[in-house]
C-alpha cells in the first residue's frame, strides 16, 4: 500500500504551509477566537485564488482531470495547524456541500453554487441535526409538505446549522414521506440565503469552542420553496446526506493530523528551551515519552487517513475507511490537546499558548459528524460483528 503524496500535492501542502504562516497568525486566529466572529470571506477568497475549493468538484468547475482526495487532505492537513475550526468553514463547504450538490444537483442547481464556492465566495450551512435526532439523525422530524401547485411548505427546527446566518446556501434535509422507513422518506432542499430570510428564525447557539465558526437553532415556519429546490430525488435524500457524512469524517480525521502535529511542533520547541533542574525538560524522560506517544498516534491517525483518500480516490467511496480515519485522528487530537497544554505547565494555561483553544476545539472532532460509538458501531459492521 503506497500512500505517498506526489510532487503536485506536495506542493498543494507546501503552499498551504506558507498561506497559514503568512495568513493565518496565531494572534489573528486567537483574536477571531475571543470575539466569536468569523475569519473575513477575503480569506476564503484567496483560497478560491488558489484553486482549494475544486479537490472533489467536477473538471468543469474546478479544472481538475479528476478529482483529488489526496491533494484535498494534504492540504486539510496543513490548514488545520493554525485552526481547526477555520478549517471546518472551509470544509463544510469545499468536502461536504458543494460535492453534494455536484453529484446531485440539477444544472441549474450546479450553475447557481458551484462556480461561487470555486470563488470562495460563500459560505454554505446543513440543516440535519435536530433536538431528538442526533447521532440517530435520520429519525428527523422536520416535514415538508408538497402543495397542489408542486411548492413544498418547511415546518420544523435544526440544531447546530454553523454559520448559516452568514451562508448563501442551506441544504436541508426534510422528512417528505412520514409512512417509509425513515431513511426512505427523507428529501434534501437546497435554500438560497437563509439567514435573510423571514420564515427562518436563527437563534445563536454560545458553544465551548470552534469560536470562529457560529452555530445556530434554525426554526422553520411555514418555508415556502419552489418545486426546483429538491436536490436529488423526493424521498432519497438520505443518499445524498451518507455521502457527506463519509467525506466529513475522512477530512475530520485530517484536521485531527494536522492540529495534532501542529501541537507537537509547539511543545517540543518549549521543552526545549525550558530549563528546571538545571537542565532542558526535553531531557526529563517523563516529557520526551509524553511527547513521543503524541507522534505515535500521529503517525497512526496519518496513516489512516491517507489509506482512505487513497480508496475514495480509487473507487469514489470510503465508507468504513472514513470511521477508521475520523477515530483515530479525533481521539489523536483530543489526546495531544489534553498532553500538550499538560506539558506547557501554567504557559499552557494562558490563552496566549494557544493550546486552550485546542483543548476546547478538540472535543467537537469526538462528536460532530459522528460519535466516536457510531464509528465503532460502523467499523464493527464492516467486520462483520
Amino acid at each position: 500500500m503506497d500512500f505517498e503524496l506526489s510532487p503536485e500535492q506536495r506542493a498543494i501542502a507546501e503552499t498551504t504551509r506558507r498561506f497559514v504562516e503568512k495568513e493565518m497568525p496565531r494572534q489573528k486566529v486567537l483574536q477571531w477566537v475571543r470575539e466569536k466572529v468569523e475569519p473575513p470571506q477575503e480569506l476564503f477568497k484567496k483560497l478560491g485564488e488558489l484553486g482549494y475549493y475544486g479537490f472533489l468538484l467536477p473538471e468543469t468547475y474546478s479544472g481538475l482531470e479528476k478529482p483529488d482526495p489526496m491533494g484535498m487532505l494534504a492540504f486539510v492537513e496543513q490548514f488545520a495547524r493554525a485552526s481547526s475550526a477555520v478549517t471546518t468553514a472551509w470544509g463544510r463547504v469545499a468536502v461536504i456541500l458543494a460535492p453534494l450538490v455536484a453529484r446531485f444537483g440539477t444544472q441549474a442547481q450546479k450553475d447557481l453554487v458551484l462556480p461561487r464556492v470555486m470563488r470562495g465566495e460563500v459560505f454554505m450551512a446543513l440543516g440535519l441535526t435536530e433536538p431528538g435526532s442526533g447521532s440517530d439523525a435520520a429519525s428527523l422530524r422536520t416535514t415538508a409538505v408538497r402543495r397542489a401547485d408542486g411548492h413544498w411548505v418547511i415546518n420544523g427546527e435544526k440544531l447546530y446549522c454553523s454559520q448559516v446566518k452568514s451562508a448563501g446556501f442551506l441544504i436541508l434535509a426534510a422528512r417528505t414521506d412520514p409512512q417509509a422507513v425513515k431513511q426512505e422518506g427523507i428529501t434534501t432542499f437546497l435554500i438560497p440565503d437563509p439567514g435573510r430570510n423571514p420564515a427562518i428564525e436563527l437563534t445563536r447557539i454560545e458553544t465551548m469552542g470552534l469560536g470562529p465558526v457560529p452555530t445556530f437553532s434554525a426554526h422553520f415556519k411555514d418555508l415556502v420553496l419552489p418545486p426546483d429546490a429538491v436536490v436529488g430525488q423526493v424521498n432519497k435524500g438520505w443518499q445524498c446526506v451518507l455521502g457527506g457524512l463519509d467525506n466529513e469524517r475522512l477530512y475530520h480525521g485530517a484536521i485531527g493530523v494536522g492540529a495534532s502535529q501542529a501541537i507537537i511542533d509547539e511543545v517540543s520547541a518549549y521543552v526545549k528551551q525550558r530549563v528546571q533542574f538545571g537542565k532542558p525538560l526535553s531531557k526529563l524522560q517523563s516529557v520526551r515519552h509524553k511527547i513521543v506517544d503524541m507522534q505515535l498516534r500521529v503517525e497512526a491517525a496519518r496513516l489512516l487517513v491517507y489509506r482512505g483518500g487513497s480508496v475514495l480516490e480509487k473507487t469514489g467511496a470510503c465508507h468504513n475507511e472514513a470511521s477508521f480515519a475520523k477515530v483515530a485522528g479525533a481521539e489523536c487530537y483530543m489526546h495531544c490537546a489534553y498532553t500538550g497544554l499538560h506539558l506547557l505547565g501554567g504557559y499552557g494555561y494562558t490563552v496566549d499558548s494557544g493550546l486552550p483553544m485546542h483543548f476546547q476545539d478538540a472535543k467537537l472532532f469526538e462528536i460532530g459528524g459522528g460519535a466516536m460509538e457510531v464509528q465503532r458501531d460502523i467499523i464493527a459492521r464492516g467486520l462483520g460483528l
